[in-house]
């Protein structure tokens, strides 16, 4: 078993883990990063959309628009429909680094993307097809790994620390035994991801997103990807999915042909590859860190896709965490600094938008609206185009989450919406009503 030494060991290679590495190789410090899989490959699970704040961060380590976006449709806008309740098109209006789109992406191209811009970096070496089967210790501190080649070859290697970007079921946070600093159970949702050719489109040619509130914990999402496909996901309360019966594919068309409103743009479309899914969605956060290891991306904290906010974490923790190691190493501050210094600024980062989201979960998946109130205060409230606004400036991440639905800018919205409706109403024409039934 031979032996080699790095100032960093990264294990997973995902958004997370190739970032940091950027982020270090730029900085000059000598880093191994370890992947099990082999790209191109998507992850087992993603809700990819991503949004011009994560973006700005790919920016900033040098990668490609025009390589991982390739074929890929900016994305404008979205609708939002509550059952047959009503419907609002709402503008992406949140620019940053110059975009004022989104995209679904490829995580199979975006990985890669990110992957083979690592070979820029003298000071990074990558390895895939690895698999991290053993942590080296020294006492209690994390000293090095143990890696299993993809010719089965086992070599120990040392270093000043590991890091787990390895996502939800993180093998370095089971070996360090991370500990679970908080947790929200009450919300958790079932989500199953299938790609399909051939969708309709919802209401003319322009590529958007379509998000389908069924008002009985359940929700459909459309997002058009690369090459004319298109994601739809099936999300639902946890307990309400684990009381259906079959296997996951027939839960899953059943859930979309059981609903008129979403079944119809799938009727004459086809389902192609594996269906994804996830049971019982972790809404989480590990301890950052310990003696000679530290946790970023999805190992560190998990919640809800609701939002779309999964790559932007994981880059902004990689962000982060890169500048700590980079002190570290420069002996400004000791290790122990380093895990404080980054669990301070990625916990402050994230708290804010994971309470926003456990607060989202349980209104829109949880509660069922009374239909009085669907048809009136929200409907008032969700078709005015603040409210696009104001969401756009939310996932962006430019709007503190206790700002976005204040009191008193519900009540202004509400209070426009209602005039707004009324002025419509008037005139015999409103695009907020839900769209005709169409005959599958």
């Amino acid at each position: 078993m031979g032996e080699q030494r790095y100032d960093v060991v990264i294990v997973g290679g995902r958004p997370g883990g190739a970032s940091l590495a950027a982020r270090l190789g730029a900085a000059g410090v000598r880093t191994l990063v370890v992947e099990r899989a082999r790209f191109p490959s998507a992850p087992a699970v993603s809700a990819p959309f991503l949004m011009p704040h994560a973006m700005a961060l790919l920016d900033e380590i040098g990668a490609d628009e025009a390589e991982y976006a390739a074929e890929t449709p900016r994305l404008r806008s979205f609708v939002l429909e509550l059952a047959g309740y009503f419907r609002s098109k709402l503008d992406f209006e949140s620019e940053l680094a110059g975009r004022s789109y989104y995209y679904t992406i490829d995580r199979a191209q975006l990985d890669t993307a990110i992957w083979r811009g690592l070979s820029r970096f003298a000071s990074v070496e990558a390895w895939s097809e690895a698999k991290v089967c053993g942590l080296l210790r020294e006492g209690d501190a994390v000293r090095g790994v143990v890696v299993e080649r993809g010719d089965g070859a086992r070599v120990e290697i040392s270093a000043g620390a590991v890091i787990g970007a390895d996502g939800r079921f993180s093998t370095v946070a089971k070996q360090v035994d991370a500990r679970v600093t908080e947790r929200r159970e009450d919300v958790e949702t079932t989500v199953y991801y299938g790609v399909w050719e051939g969708v309709a489109d919802y209401e003319g040619p322009e590529p958007l997103a379509q998000i389908h509130s069924g008002c009985d914990g359940f929700a459909f999402v459309f997002m058009p990807t690369a090459r004319g496909q298109t994601l739809v996901l099936a999300q639902g309360r946890a307990d309400a999915f684990a009381a259906l019966e079959g296997d996951p594919a027939a839960i899953y068309e059943g859930l979309l042909r059981a609903r008129p409103r979403v079944w119809w743009r799938l009727a004459g479309a086809r389902r192609v590859g594996a269906l994804a899914g996830m049971k019982r969605v972790g809404n989480l956060f590990h301890e950052a860190g310990g003696d000679g290891w530290a946790l970023v991306g999805d190992a560190y904290h998990q919640k809800d896709s609701i939002d779309a906010q999964g790559i932007y974490d994981a880059l902004l923790g990689a962000k982060l965490l890169a500048a700590s190691i980079v002190r570290w190493r420069a002996g400004a501050i000791d290790w122990q600094g380093a895990v404080k210094e980054y669990e301070a600024g990625i916990y402050a980062a994230c708290k804010p938008m994971f309470d926003s989201t456990m607060g989202r979960l349980a209104r829109e998946i949880y509660q069922v609206p009374p239909p009085m109130a669907a048809k009136t205060v929200m409907r008032w409230m969700l078709t005015h185009p603040d409210y696009g606004r104001r969401y756009s400036a939310l996932v962006t991440r430019q709007i503190e989450p206790a700002r976005f639905l204040a009191p008193p800018v519900m009540l202004t919205m509400i209070a426009k919406g209602a005039a707004q409706r009324l002025g419509r109403r008037l005139r015999g024409v409103d695009p907020s009503d839900p769209l005709p039934l169409r005959s599958v």
